[in-house]
């Protein structure tokens, strides 16, 4: 990656999550976007931002494309960003960025919920750099290309021990982008450790405001709702402390997580009930069900977010039969 040429990056996915991420990165990059159904807005008039910690403006891309396939008119790409939905039943992510891939040059970068999420590119893509992002972001496309962002915003960012090649350089390139264009950075050393407990909030919040229809502070306001919230968190934190050999409170977690969301992220719908509202696929499996998974082969007890994980894939099977 020399430093005379501009680092240029793929974002696909770009909604809310990547908007945002794509929006930070071209401040020192070259920056193309993948869009679907944003792309027409997108292409006219830019994704128009609302962000208490940037600023409101308008973002407009280096270019605006369709496919990963139209991408590679403007590549090569030093990094390939991706923000899709983390749907493994329903596509393959590596299938969809394979055609921009440089072998043993890109590298690939994955912003995206629940655990389990790298093995299918190290495998798809052995002879690829791996970056894995945990993040800790509120934001909704409202419509099309009008992306509304809550106050906290922070990365967690580390190589994933399982990947086949060095990573560490392609890391430490990409936390600087990201901390040139004012986003908070948290490097980590274990990035599976960090994916857990993002699986905390989101693995408590996001079943419940999706089933019950209701918004975090309304979660937090009803006390039969709370009630799950915590039976969640204690499965989450016993089945990770478990599998990472990390000792977890439940309650401590508990209380840190009721006073966060409060705090940062009030009256605020998670992605699953968004996605229940829109009758899209939510990302069950990588939020529930790998916790399941893996709380069976350590032997540990879930019976709520085992419940859970039938509910929801329900109502996924529903959603996506109703599309057909």
């Amino acid at each position: 990656m020399a430093n005379s040429s501009p680092i240029r990056i793929l974002t696909v996915g770009t909604g809310a999550v990547g908007s945002i991420y794509s929006w930070r990165l071209a401040q020192t990059c070259e920056v193309t976007t993948v869009c679907r159904s944003n792309y027409q807005a997108v292409l006219d008039h830019g994704f128009e931002i609302v962000s208490p910690k940037f600023g409101n403006g308008v973002f407009k891309p280096h270019h605006v494309v369709r496919t990963v396939e139209e991408a590679k008119a403007f590549g090569p790409f030093d990094f390939i960003v991706v923000t899709l939905k983390a749907l493994l039943d329903v596509y393959d992510t590596g299938e969809i960025i394979a055609p921009a891939v440089e072998e043993g040059k890109t590298t690939i970068v994955l912003i995206q919920n629940g655990f389990g999420v790298e093995p299918p590119i190290v495998k798809r893509f052995p002879k690829n750099p791996l970056v894995s992002v945990v993040a800790y972001i509120g934001a909704n496309q409202v419509g099309p290309g009008k992306v509304e962002m809550k106050a906290f915003e922070y990365l967690r960012v580390g190589t994933y021990r399982g990947c086949t090649v060095d990573s560490e350089a392609a890391c430490t390139l990409f936390k600087e982008c990201l901390t040139k264009g004012g986003v908070q950075v948290d490097p980590v050393d274990d990035i599976e450790e960090a994916r857990w407990e993002k699986l905390f909030w989101n693995g408590a919040f996001n079943p419940v405001c999706a089933i019950l229809r209701l918004d975090t502070t309304q979660v937090m306001e009803n006390e039969a709702a709370l009630g799950i919230v915590r039976r969640l968190i204690h499965e989450y934190t016993a089945t990770a402390s478990a599998a990472t050999k990390k000792e977890y409170n439940a309650e401590e977690v508990f209380d840190n997580i009721i006073k966060m969301t409060a705090n940062g992220a009030p009256n605020y719908k998670p992605s699953m009930q968004l996605d229940i509202e829109r009758q899209q696929p939510m990302e069950v499996e990588v939020i529930v069900g790998t916790a399941v998974r893996s709380a069976k082969e350590h032997g540990v007890n879930v019976p709520t977010l085992e419940m859970l994980r039938e509910l929801l894939g329900a109502m996924n099977i529903h959603h996506l039969k109703s599309q057909l």
